[in-house]
């Protein structure tokens, strides 16, 4: 498997385990803790991914469909995790939406790595992907950066 892919993996894993902790604590402050965890991860990931990784896809016949699809589940996520951001942590709805989060993310995950993988493999060669895994990794550090 290309490097990337197996970079942009590691991140699905990490952003799952918060996630996971997320929906099995009802405590607030631990939810607080972990919530900001979890955005200073999957926010950088999802910004660098919209604008290093999606573009080349979009502009692919090949790939444009996932890519696409990909996108607009971000959208989504996004929408949710700026819910979620505003909503007391230790509220009931608050975990319901938690868990709907999860399952948005956990689904946009795995079409990510079965379908979008994929066709980024076919329409893109391994130095294309090589300079969007660079392009991507600095873009995520400076995302990263941004937040603190």
């Amino acid at each position: 498997m290309n490097e990337f892919f197996q970079m942009l993996k590691k991140d699905h894993v990490e952003q799952k385990g918060i996630i996971g902790q997320l929906t099995e604590t009802k405590e607030a402050k631990k939810r607080e803790e972990l919530f900001k965890k979890l955005r200073e991860e999957l926010v950088p990931h999802m910004k660098a991914e919209e604008s290093i990784f999606y573009p080349p896809l979009l502009a692919k016949k090949e790939a444009r469909e996932d890519a696409m699809e990909g996108v607009e589940e971000h959208h989504v996520s996004d929408l949710v995790l700026k819910e979620l951001e505003t909503m007391p942590k230790g509220e009931d709805q608050w975990g319901a939406k938690m868990a709907v989060f999860k399952e948005l993310v956990e689904h946009h995950i795995k079409d990510e790595e079965s379908k979008v993988f994929k066709s980024a493999a076919k329409a893109l060669n391994p130095d294309e992907l090589q300079t969007i895994m660079k392009k991507f990794d600095q873009e995520k550090q400076k995302i990263k950066k941004s937040l603190h």
